[in-house]
């Protein structure tokens, strides 16, 4: 995704290829894995280089996109690619060369490691799933090898990579998917980019990303969208539940003190509402959904909305 230029500045500059390709595919047998969770992974990322790792997040899956995800956890510096064991790919594209849906000739080799692949109906039920939702967001337990990548650090802080777009991050690569958790609600918004594709409503010569809210990369705005659905829950905010507009004319205040933002609707589903609203001769576009992931920190079926991008577009 386009977010991924603001880590730029940490990663991987001159960085070779994480993996290889072996020639000779491997058994479906599974050796015992270590239960870790994301967050584990994050804050030692060498404690776990080469571990057979059994974990339960979020997979997010679409263009430059192919992400191990926990909304809970908030990193700077560290993300987890994935890709497939086995001669199955993922049908990602991304720099650099991406992946298509042809099958590898060979299962991969990752740092002297061959890596095999269970591809049973669990497996192809999961690849499916993200073959008929090009954008999306699952939550997943898999099983599979860990590579930390390589250590960067630039002014003090650190970075891990070396694998995935612009080498950049550390590698999950998956040999069993073991379970994951079927899209059967449309009430929930299950893409991954948050709005980032939306169009703008003109033709535009400059345009800057206010707010985005996304758990490939989690930060504070995460962790204040499970706060906004606690404080719905706890009857601090109800309207979040029912009233979309006043979600997006909210997020709107902070970025523009004094103003009085009377947003359009110009998109309307059951998980996703986008409004625009003129701002002199710039057009604001705010996205406004209900998050598929966001439903996992809720105490009943009720899903808060939350405003997931605000980009001003500057138009001709």
């Amino acid at each position: 995704m386009k977010h991924l230029a603001r880590f730029l500045g940490l990663l991987l500059v001159g960085a070779s290829p994480l993996f290889a390709q072996s020639a000779t595919s491997g058994a479906d047998s599974v050796p015992q894995a270590r239960q870790v969770t994301y967050c584990e992974l994050s804050r030692d990322p060498a404690a776990y280089n080469h571990e057979l790792v059994r974990v339960t997040a979020f997979v997010t899956h679409g263009f430059e996109d192919f992400h191990l995800a926990d909304p809970t956890c908030a990193t700077q510096g560290f993300s987890i690619w994935v890709m497939y064991g086995g001669k199955v790919q993922s049908n990602t594209p991304y720099c650099c060369p991406g992946e298509s849906a042809k099958p590898r000739s060979e299962s991969p080799t990752v740092e002297g490691l061959q890596i095999p692949l269970v591809d049973d109906l669990t497996f192809r039920q999961f690849t499916e799933l993200l073959r008929a939702e090009p954008d999306t967001t699952v939550r997943v337990t898999a099983l599979g090898r860990f590579f930390s990548g390589k250590k960067h650090t630039v002014d003090g802080a650190t970075s891990w990579g070396g694998a995935g777009h612009l080498g950049c991050c550390s590698l999950f690569v998956i040999q069993r998917v073991e379970s994951f958790e079927a899209h059967t609600r449309t009430d929930l918004d299950y893409t991954a980019e948050a709005g980032w594709y939306e169009k703008e409503g003109c033709k535009f010569r400059a345009l800057h990303y206010q707010s985005q809210v996304s758990i490939a990369y989690p930060d504070e705005t995460v962790e204040q969208a499970i706060a906004q659905q606690r404080n719905a829950e706890s009857g601090e905010a109800t309207w979040a539940f029912r009233d979309p507009r006043r979600v997006a004319v909210e997020s709107l205040k902070p970025l523009y003190p004094g103003q009085v933002p009377v947003p359009k609707r110009v998109k309307r589903t059951s998980g996703r509402q986008v409004f625009r609203w003129r701002h002199g001769k710039n057009q604001i576009v705010v996205v406004v959904t209900r998050p598929y992931w966001l439903s996992f920190y809720a105490s009943s079926d009720s899903v808060v909305w939350v405003t997931t991008m605000i980009k001003e577009a500057g138009c001709d």
